[in-house]
């Protein structure tokens, strides 16, 4: 199977190190870099703080409120709903999550824009 990866031309290139990964992928991710909603504008790398609990309170909702996050990428789906993919800024794993594309999904109400 990696053999035949390798083979394929491919955006990507995996590195055979103590890990084999692939890179380049996160590049090449769909979505949108920056959306204006509601006269706000939403741009990725910008810090957020996440405001929960609005509409639903599990959990995770209220271990994640008031923390945080930094917007990886904006994703807009058939019905024109934008759903905020952010990772969050005190976690050890961020840069794992990131490398991964692992984000937790908000929507633009749940969130405040830390300028």
């Amino acid at each position: 199977m990696v053999d035949l990866v390798i083979q394929t031309k491919q955006p990507f290139i995996l590195k055979k190190n103590r890990f084999m990964r692939a890179t380049g992928l996160m590049n090449d991710a769909p979505g949108e870099t920056s959306k204006i909603i509601d006269g706000i504008e939403y741009r990725k790398g910008d810090t957020v703080r996440l405001k929960l609990g609005k509409r639903r309170s599990d959990a995770m909702d209220i271990l994640l409120d008031n923390k945080l996050a930094t917007i990886e990428i904006i994703y807009i789906d058939y019905d024109d709903k934008v759903y905020l993919a952010v990772t969050i800024n005190d976690d050890p794993g961020q840069d794992m999550a990131r490398e991964f594309g692992r984000y937790l999904f908000f929507s633009p109400d749940e969130v405040e824009v830390i300028k």
